[in-house]
């Protein structure tokens, strides 16, 4: 298994395969929290989705001082905080 340190490294410099990688490793996860917020599979999916899509924008921000794992959880929590005090 590769190091998650490297495979954030690689991801940076636009290897997809590295940051799929990353997403395979936490897909399951995410999506239970996603689906614990919202109750529903669409929402669900749509709120993972959206997470993935704002951490690989934001990796070059990422500093590394949490896991990937708590840095995606943080963004998908945020994502469904910002929609809830919209509606």
């Amino acid at each position: 298994m590769i190091d998650e340190k490297l495979l954030i490294n690689r991801a940076r410099q636009g290897n997809k395969e590295a940051f799929r990688e990353l997403v395979e490793r936490t897909m399951i996860m995410i999506y239970r929290l996603a689906y614990d917020l919202t109750g529903n599979r669409h929402d669900a999916e749509d709120l993972s989705q959206e997470a993935y899509l704002r951490a690989y924008r934001g990796l070059r921000g990422f500093r590394g001082d949490s896991k990937w794992s708590s840095w995606l959880y943080r963004i998908t929590m945020n994502i469904f905080y910002d929609s809830s005090r919209k509606s």
